[in-house]
């Protein structure tokens, strides 16, 4: 039996009570409301549908706990919201995030895996700009730094040769990168899901996406505290999420429309989009293996400077199935 294996076996020892004993705790605790970040971009449509269709509400609502969706979409910040005690579930949270923010002493651990979508993960420019990674020496790119689209640019570089210094990577959150392209004000810019669907339809091309670059593994994350405190709801929140996913393979054209809808997408750039995710929402080896590459990446690139153990200090038993 691998060493997953076993604390997989440990998480079904960890379960949650029965419903009646489920109930009862979760009305003991109904004293704070759950927070959760809301993150819809760059695709997140299990979330989108578990917001859109009231799941958590409507499970929580008879235990009298109420739900607040604060709209943090900045890893760091999630973390740091975590950390201050008004976030206690990152729904959306970069595994480089995670990482950086527990090896920092942050109270934030993984519970379980959100999506791994490396072709959503693009480096583009307009027509006038660079049309190859060999290009982009010497030019002007943005994106946000100590993220997936951080690593992916430098691997992008480092397989033609080149290192993060050999380019001129100006740090700006997605949206502002995206419109400073458009603008003509930089050169090629990282980003993610619509907002490089956008840049395409504004006459942009993508020079590289991640495939075969980066394998991100993107994640669920929680306080301490939270996991600790209050795991009934905790385990209310993980069920939502899983009735979510059912939803969205169930009934694909009803869950797709609510995600364009939110998005201000068509239906068939939605259903373009969607191909690029895979949502399976357990962790496992592989996803394990590409935290560790990811915190390689952020010691290798000065951004971190202590390790920790990924699946003994970082990913919760339950996140394991």
């Amino acid at each position: 039996m691998t060493e997953i294996s076993r604390r997989a076996a440990l998480a079904l020892c960890l379960a949650a009570p029965a419903a009646a004993v489920l109930s009862r705790e979760l009305s003991a605790r109904a004293v704070d409301p759950l927070r959760v970040t809301y993150v819809a971009s760059p695709f997140n449509v299990p979330l989108i549908v578990m917001r859109r269709r009231n799941l958590l509400e409507a499970a929580l609502a008879p235990h009298g706990i109420a739900v607040e969706w604060p709209e943090i979409t900045s890893g760091a910040k999630q973390v740091q919201a975590m950390a201050a005690g008004s976030v206690d579930v990152a729904s959306v949270l970069g595994g480089a995030s995670a990482i950086l923010g527990r090896a920092n002493a942050a109270p934030v651990r993984v519970v379980g895996a959100f999506h791994r979508a490396p072709r959503a993960y693009q480096i583009l420019a307009m027509p006038r700009g660079p049309q190859r990674i060999e290009d982009l020496r010497g030019k002007r790119i943005a994106g946000p730094m100590g993220t997936i689209l951080h690593q992916l640019l430098a691997a992008a570089l480092a397989k033609h040769g080149m290192r993060l210094t050999d380019v001129n990577h100006v740090n700006m959150d997605i949206p502002a990168a995206r419109a400073a392209l458009i603008a003509g004000s930089i050169d090629a810019a990282t980003l993610a899901g619509n907002n490089a669907l956008v840049v395409e339809q504004a006459g942009g091309r993508i020079i590289a996406d991640g495939e075969g670059l980066i394998a991100p593994t993107v994640v669920v994350g929680a306080a301490d505290r939270f996991i600790e405190g209050r795991r009934p709801v905790l385990d209310t929140y993980l069920t939502a999420h899983r009735q979510a996913l059912a939803f969205l393979r169930t009934r694909p054209d009803e869950a797709l429309a609510l995600a364009a809808a939110e998005q201000r997408l068509s239906l068939d750039d939605a259903r373009r989009m969607l191909a690029w995710y895979d949502f399976s929402p357990t962790i496992t080896d592989a996803d394990i293996a590409n935290l560790e590459a990811d915190q390689r990446f952020m010691r290798e690139a000065g951004m971190l400077t202590r390790s920790i153990d990924i699946a003994r200090d970082l990913i919760h038993p339950m996140a394991l199935g």
